[in-house]
């Protein structure tokens, strides 16, 4: 029964490829990475118009090492929205990999809070 529901899922996911979708996977990653990028700018000083002039850069350098454009993510975005169980599952692995990088490396951008 596992293998079938296992094979299931790979076949989706193999279809969803097909159609210029990110897997799964594939969304998890590239929403962490650009949720870790929001992160590193906010903890530097600068100011919010600041922050969104430099955001497109790292996108752009988020959805090259992903190997994809932001044209396929955003029609991935569409892709998942209109099906949110499985969006429902993309949130839950990325709240679930913050949280274990959290726990795992706390203390990863101390160098940037300001001095007591």
């Amino acid at each position: 029964m596992n293998l079938v529901v296992g094979l299931l899922i790979v076949g989706c996911q193999q279809n969803d490829s097909k159609k210029g979708i990110l897997t799964e996977p594939e969304m998890v990653n590239v929403i962490i990475q650009l949720y870790l990028a929001e992160e590193n700018i906010s903890r530097i000083s600068v100011d919010y118009d600041s922050m969104n002039r430099l955001m497109p850069y790292f996108r752009e350098h988020i959805f090259a090492n992903a190997g994809t454009q932001d044209s396929v993510f955003r029609k991935s975005m569409e892709y998942y929205m209109a099906h949110p169980r499985r969006l429902e599952y993309i949130y839950t692995a990325v709240v679930d990999s913050l949280s274990l990088r959290e726990q795992v490396m706390p203390n990863e951008y101390s160098q940037y809070a300001p001095p007591k």
